[in-house]
């Protein structure tokens, strides 16, 4: 089996000092776009009655036993079992439905109709008992219904993409929690390193310490020192041997299977304002529910307009006994009808319909707001990490330097054990 391609990221020092939410920020940009040029997304512009998407499989698929997973084939196999994702995709296939449904009203119903039951009737002065037992088949058309299904028709349209794009935002923010424990595994995964190798040095120099003050050149107070720095170093290691279990833990609770060791994640580098030139998934959906409910806004004149309704009916059969004077075979019914309701019914529900729109329109906004101005803070924050990124290179280069001087001062009686110790502690610092 092929390996899946791992990039080169533990290696270098960046991961480690740069702050986990612009890693994780950085890292779904690639992710992402990865899952959805490979995965199926519905088509906000779908307009055809196809059948719609399978609902996925409630668990996820096993992960692969050979081998460990990098964050894209985790999310591929995971993402289309999450609760979350199976909810708005199945909302999306109602929404389709509710298409369909809003479609159909555009074109006839067919019906067939059966009768049955006796009537006293009076026939040329006569009083007689008739059993009727009759079938007959009609056709109806609405022509005409002041453009409200049309309306309905079009806001569904708008309701179906604004599903597509609530399904999409679902992918993503279940992307987002996914990478977020993942992101924070491999960060623990590599720190954890460094912690060991700082307490193998303390380890060593504990040990210099305790062969200097058994030949008189240390005192018992460095001895403590050093012994009390080893139980630092040492707690360091288990606090992060802890959280690194506990992470690892959540994520197999998160995708339902266990995941093995975290695999480097590419992280490319990210322009400033580029996020702003996407439109979120979020996002589109407020928008398009907000064109959804203008839509269902008619015309006054509207109210006024007639329900125009085509009619064809035609008998199957007759059994009625006694037999009538006449008999119809087939009629064609043209039919107009205006409804005024006297308490003002059609006018309050234009004005209500006008209220959800303004209130879609307002929630769209809101939305939009709230996303921009998120947008302009990353902004700012990439900026300065990538900035602080630098300066941190340039001080874990000068405390090397200034590492190796101390150790070799205090073999010469030039610095303190504390001081020594306190350089060890403030690169590690800078390490994590």
């Amino acid at each position: 089996m092929q390996r899946p391609p791992v990039t080169n990221l533990a290696g270098s020092a960046r991961l480690r000092r740069l702050p986990a939410a612009l890693a994780l920020a950085a890292g779904l940009l690639c992710t992402t776009a990865s899952l959805q040029a490979q995965e199926v997304v519905p088509d906000p512009e779908h307009r055809m009655g196809a059948e719609p998407i399978e609902p996925p499989p409630p668990l996820p698929l096993p992960a692969p036993a050979d081998r460990a997973e990098n964050l894209t084939s985790l999310l591929q196999r995971v993402l289309p079992a999450d609760p979350q994702v199976r909810v708005a995709l199945a909302q999306w296939q109602a929404a389709e439905q509710r298409r369909l449904q809003l479609r159909s009203r555009l074109g006839p119903s067919v019906s067939v109709s059966g009768t049955r039951g006796n009537s006293m009737e009076r026939e040329f002065g006569t009083l007689l008992e008739r059993h009727t037992d009759r079938a007959e088949a009609g056709l109806r058309w609405n022509l005409y219904n002041g453009g409200n299904d049309m309306a309905e028709l079009n806001a569904g349209n708008r309701e179906l993409a604004a599903a597509a794009q609530d399904l999409r935002r679902a992918r993503e923010d279940t992307c987002e929690r996914l990478a977020e424990t993942y992101v924070d595994v491999l960060r623990l995964q590599t720190l954890l390193p460094y912690a060991e190798a700082r307490l193998k040095a303390v380890r060593h120099l504990v040990d210099q310490v305790k062969r200097q003050n058994a030949a008189g050149k240390a005192s018992d107070a460095d001895a403590t020192q050093a012994e009390a720095s080893l139980l630092d170093a040492q707690m360091q290691v288990d606090l992060l041997t802890s959280d690194l279990d506990s992470a690892r833990a959540k994520l197999a609770a998160e995708v339902g299977t266990e995941v093995r060791d975290a695999l480097p994640v590419l992280l490319k580098p990210v322009p400033v304002g580029s996020a702003a030139y996407g439109v979120p998934g979020l996002v589109d959906s407020a928008r398009l529910k907000a064109e959804a409910a203008r839509e269902r806004v008619r015309p006054r004149l509207s109210l006024l307009a007639p329900r125009i309704d085509l009619e064809f009916r035609r008998q199957l059969g007759d059994q009625t006994r006694p037999a009538p004077t006449t008999e119809q075979q087939r009629v064609w019914l043209l039919t107009a009808r205006w409804d005024f309701p006297v308490m003002g019914e059609n006018l309050a529900r234009r004005t209500e319909t006008q209220r959800r729109a303004e209130a879609a329109e307002a929630e769209a906004d809101r939305v939009a707001r709230v996303v921009q101005a998120d947008l302009k803070a990353l902004d700012a924050r990439i900026t300065n990490a990538q900035r602080t990124l630098a300066l941190l290179d340039q001080q874990i280069l000068q405390y090397d330097q200034l590492l190796r001087a101390g150790e070799l001062q205090y073999e010469a009686g030039r610095r303190t054990l504390s001081q020594l110790i306190q350089l060890r502690e403030s690169r590690f610092n800078i390490e994590q």
